[in-house]
């Protein structure tokens, strides 16, 4: 059985990083590690963030390892190190890995995508949100056609 580890980059959206994980859940997708990186700015968000991963989660019998890491506000360098760092020992440990850039600041996305040359990284996701009316609600109370995901890498991927 393939071991999958899911990070996701949290910006000023708490509600973004959780949804996208709602739906790649419903798609059937299931990690056994999550990976929330923030910038300083927006740390105090990860408790919530964590929360609510770990309560939809649970819904779906599953219990992931949770973990957080904060950066320095546009801290690109050390994001570029951390996540080489992640990637490699994720790789060592068998991980097939997969990114959600959603709520990401560019610092912290330009650093993640990179990573790409060198890991093999299976997915990065990207839910767009099609009406501003509807910011800050559950992903099951924003009409599902509002809220296209993107695989840039290829596959499960809806609209363009």
């Amino acid at each position: 059985m393939v071991k999958v580890a899911y990070i996701t980059l949290l910006g000023r959206s708490p509600w973004a990083v959780v949804n996208t994980y709602y739906k790649l859940l419903t798609r059937g997708g299931k990690a056994e590690r999550i990976y929330v990186f923030t910038e300083e700015r927006y740390k105090h968000n990860l408790p919530k963030v964590v929360s609510a991963i770990r309560a939809i989660s649970e819904a779906y019998n599953l219990h992931p390892k949770i973990e957080t890491e904060v950066v320095p506000d546009y801290g690109f360098f050390v994001a570029d190190r951390k996540f080489r760092e992640l990637f490699s020992k994720l790789e060592r440990e068998g991980y097939r890995m997969g990114l959600d850039i959603t709520s990401g600041r560019k610092a912290l996305v330009a650093a993640a995508i990179v990573q790409i040359k060198e890991f093999p990284v299976s997915f990065i996701v990207y839910m767009g949100l099609l009406d501003t009316e509807f910011p800050d609600r559950p992903y099951m109370m924003i009409p599902i056609h509002l809220q296209p995901i993107k695989n840039f890498l290829g596959d499960e991927s809806e609209g363009d």
